[in-house]
């Protein structure tokens, strides 16, 4: 249908082009023609004006010897009379007089009218483009042309000369060209209008006349069109040479390929090359006879060879032959099939010979009717041990009633492949899978089984171990995570969601990189990743935190994942928590540590007491002494007193001289003001050393295993006194302790370590605000029961603790003390002796610039 409006369209824009065209041609014609005549019609008036004009010249010489004056204007009055006359008849048609002065054209008389003193026409260049056909009429030349009037318009215009009194006038008589083009145009537009309407009419009134013809035409065409390419059948039409003139769609389909198209391609083209002799003698009897018939091989669309039945019938005209009609139908499936049967059963020889799986046919009871040398294998059993049901005998008694009921019983429907035992005859035991496929008749009734059998024994083994691999890793409280070339996550185990807090969805995917706590410099990772893309184990340690932001350390193992072909593929990480074993070990050293101190303070206590006793109370006795030394120079003075109030005489003057030489009243006052103040400072220096000594021995508590109930506030006092040379010299320390405070159940010895690293921690803390003026801060240790619980506080006036730190305070190695001051080890040993150990609570509060507050809760009777 579309084809048919196209070509309708084709037929009537080719009609109504000719239609213009020689519409156009006749105009053309008809205008050069008017044209012509109009030439000659301007040079006839204008040769009449300049005779006009030059009989007029003389009559007025003649005039002026009669003595009657008419000049030269009176002349031109009279042309310009004459030129409005000729204006009535052309709308744009006009007389146009002129004169050269110089290089100047003079213009006299335009359009009808004398040209005034200073108008723009009076003069013009003779070199300008305008007044083209004034140019000519000055330089003396007579014709006509189309040119540029002195309006710059296109005109037809007609010029001549003409001498008056001695003077060279031009004389131009033109009209406007459009005025000549606009009819033939107009008239052009109508005639196409015209010739279009006409031209329809008559289309239309042939079509209305042709349409049932061309309907049957049509009709008949679709017919044989549908027949043929319809058909299942190829259909070809071949002339003399055997180049193929027509194919149709089922051809097309069959044999075209994909960069050949079948029109134009030479008959043997498709054939087989076996078969191209045959092909040629029978397509030459086929001229010659009515039809001939041959099979053959072709090659067909998709690459393969098929085979086709041909019927070759000769097309005449003229009783002449001119074409091969050739009607072929595909017999593939014949010869694959006659093929096939001999192939299946070959084929089918050689895979049961070659087969790696056991291969059993029987009867539809059961009975064995055929196995080959696989089966055999492994059974470890002859052919007629396998005959009859034996090959079931085979299958392990604990596998053989299912086999039973769900391949051979009346009920099975869905027969699915088994994993089962088979037991060899020298009591080998192995394990197959098992797949049975019934074998039907024509009439879609069992009469037989084909049943496979593949060894899997190694398969279970593996499958086995790799169950126990999995268990182990799954179950096991290492982190075991596995990574891609590119680092990213494909496995974790359980153990490192219990431990990370990342869940095994939110890690998959991701890189360890989600780990990073940023103590590790890019160094350590970049040896990292060396040494393992190197092929090699790397060990060492991570500080990684967790979901929750808190930090912890484990020891790893990371190392190369390896294919069957020896080929990196990814990278396993195997890492131990030693966060609470460093902990421990960080307080069984602190423990140790103390337990020295103590050791060595119950030593030093008892080689102290010794020697500090008799020195105490060899000060009491100087201090004594000095009493009676003091009490005998009093006397002595009073009698150095009484002989100066003796009547002097030589023996009293020399005994007062030598008495008063021999005792310094001014030393006499110093000693007796010193030397007690001395007695009594060492006396209180050795008391001190004691009090440190058994506060020592108190906080240390040495080999102490069991809780036992002692008295806070006791502890807090010692680990004060032990700690003094920490704060001494920056704060002061305020005790504000409740002496009504029952003791508590606890590890002494462990508690005092919590106060001393507290003290020890606000101390420094007061000390890093300290600027020049040294001003000392406050500790201030505060105790006090609430509920069941004794309560410790201890506050600092010291520089307080950031926000975004505040809950990492508590993690293992997480300090914000320069290198070699701090380990980070204080509060964490803190938070596992109050928490794990004492089941007790601990708790933080801060203000930056302020100060801090440690707050420890430890239950009474120990337990919360």
């Amino acid at each position: 249908m579309l084809g048919r409006k196209r070509r309708l369209l084709i037929l009537a824009s080719l009609m109504v082009l000719l239609m213009g065209a020689v519409s156009a041609f006749s105009s053309y014609f008809l205008y050069k023609t008017a044209l012509g005549e109009q030439s000659k019609r301007l040079h006839e008036m204008v040769v009449s004006q300049a005779a006009l004009i030059t009989e007029m010249g003389w009559l007025t010489i003649q005039l002026q010897m009669a003595g009657e004056n008419m000049g030269k204007n009176t002349i031109l009055s009279h042309l310009s009379f004459a030129h409005r006359q000729f204006q009535r008849e052309s709308n744009s048609g006009e007389f146009t007089v002129a004169k050269r002065v110089g290089n100047n054209i003079q213009f006299l008389i335009v359009n009808g009218e004398t040209v005034t003193k200073g108008s723009p026409l009076e003069f013009m260049a003779t070199d300008a483009d305008l007044a083209q056909p004034m140019n000519h009429a000055l330089k003396g030349e007579t014709g006509t042309m189309i040119g540029i009037d002195y309006k710059g318009t296109e005109v037809l215009a007609a010029y001549y000369p003409v001498y008056l009194q001695y003077d060279l006038l031009g004389l131009v008589a033109k009209i406007d060209i459009s005025e000549i083009r606009t009819p033939f145009i107009r008239a052009n537009i109508i005639i196409f209008l015209l010739g279009l309407f006409l031209t329809t009419i008559c289309l239309t009134i042939f079509f209305k006349v042709s349409e049932p013809i061309i309907q049957d035409i049509r009709t008949s065409e679709k017919k044989y069109r549908d027949l043929v390419e319809g058909s299942n059948t190829l259909i070809l039409r071949l002339n003399k040479e055997g180049n193929i003139t027509f194919a149709n769609t089922y051809a097309r389909s069959q044999l075209s390929t994909e960069n050949d198209t079948l029109i134009g391609m030479n008959f043997k083209h498709l054939t087989d090359a076996s078969t191209e002799c045959m092909l040629l003698k029978d397509i030459l009897a086929s001229f010659n006879s009515d039809t001939a018939h041959s099979e053959m091989a072709i090659n067909k669309t998709n690459g393969t060879t098929g085979w086709v039945s041909w019927s070759f019938k000769p097309i005449t005209e003229e009783g002449e032959i001119t074409e091969l009609l050739c009607l072929g139908n595909d017999v593939t499936s014949t010869h694959q099939a006659n093929d096939a049967r001999w192939e299946v059963e070959e084929r089918f020889r050689g895979i049961a010979s070659a087969s790696p799986v056991g291969i059993i046919i029987t009867d539809a009871s059961g009975s064995l009717i055929y196995a080959n040398e696989r089966m055999h294998k492994l059974t470890c059993t002859p052919v007629s041990g396998l005959a009859g049901n034996g090959w079931f005998n085979r299958i392990d008694a604990r596998d053989r009633h299912d086999i039973m009921q769900k391949w051979f019983s009346a009920s099975s429907k869905n027969r699915k492949r088994k994993e089962f035992r088979i037991n060899a005859k020298d009591d080998k035991q192995i394990w197959v899978l098992g797949q049975i496929v019934e074998l039907k008749n024509t009439e879609d009734d069992i009469v037989g089984m084909v049943l496979t059998f593949t060894d899997i024994t190694a398969l279970k083994d593996a499958e086995e171990s790799r169950q126990r691999l999995t268990a182990a890793i799954e179950q096991a409280s290492e982190i075991i995570l596995i990574t891609d070339l590119q680092t990213r996550i494909t496995y974790v185990n359980p153990a490192f969601e219990t431990i990370t807090g990342f869940s095994k969805e939110e890690a998959l995917g991701k890189t360890p990189r989600i780990l990073q706590s940023g103590e590790h410099t890019k160094e350590f990772y970049k040896d990292l990743y060396k040494t393992i893309t190197a092929g090699e184990v790397w060990r060492g340690r991570f500080i990684n935190t967790r979901k929750d932001g808190k930090r912890y350390t484990i020891e790893s193992s990371i190392g190369p994942v390896r294919d069957a072909n020896k080929k990196i593929v990814g990278y396993v990480n195997v890492s131990h928590d030693i966060s609470e074993q460093l902990i421990v070990e960080a307080q069984l050293r602190q423990s140790q540590k103390l337990e020295s101190i103590g050791e060595l303070a119950a030593g030093i206590a008892h080689e102290i007491n010794t020697p500090a006793q008799y020195v105490t109370t060899n000060l009491q006795f100087l201090e004594d002494s000095f009493k009676s030394y003091s009490e005998m120079i009093g006397r002595g003075n009073e009698v150095i007193q009484e002989l100066r109030e003796m009547e002097t005489t030589p023996a009293t003057q020399h005994v007062l001289e030598l008495a008063e030489r021999a005792i310094d009243e001014k030393e006499l006052s110093y000693l007796d003001e010193d030397i007690p103040n001395a007695l009594q400072e060492s006396v209180t220096g050795l008391q001190r050393i004691s009090a440190i000594v058994k506060s020592v021995k108190q906080l240390a508590h040495p080999g102490e295993v069991n809780k036992s109930y002692h008295n806070l506030n006791t502890i807090v006092r010692d680990a004060a006194t032990v700690s003094t040379n920490e704060w001494k010299y920056v704060a002061e320390i305020n005790f504000d302790l409740d002496e009504s405070l029952p003791q508590i159940e606890c590890l002494k010895g462990e508690i005092g370590q919590v106060v001393l690293n507290l003290i020890v921690n606000g101390s420094h803390a007061i000390q890093a605000t300290q600027g020049e003026d040294k001003a000392r801060g406050t500790i201030t240790l505060k105790t006090y029961q609430l509920d069941n619980y004794a309560v410790l506080e201890v506050t600092d006036t010291g520089m307080g603790i950031p926000t975004n730190i505040l809950n990492k305070v508590f993690d293992p190695f997480f300090t914000t003390k320069e290198v070699g001051k701090g380990t980070g080890q204080g509060l964490a040993i803190t938070y596992n002796v109050v928490v794990n150990m004492h089941d007790g609570l601990v708790d933080v509060s801060t203000t930056e610039g302020e100060g801090t507050t440690f707050t420890i809760k430890l239950p009474v009777d120990g337990t919360a």
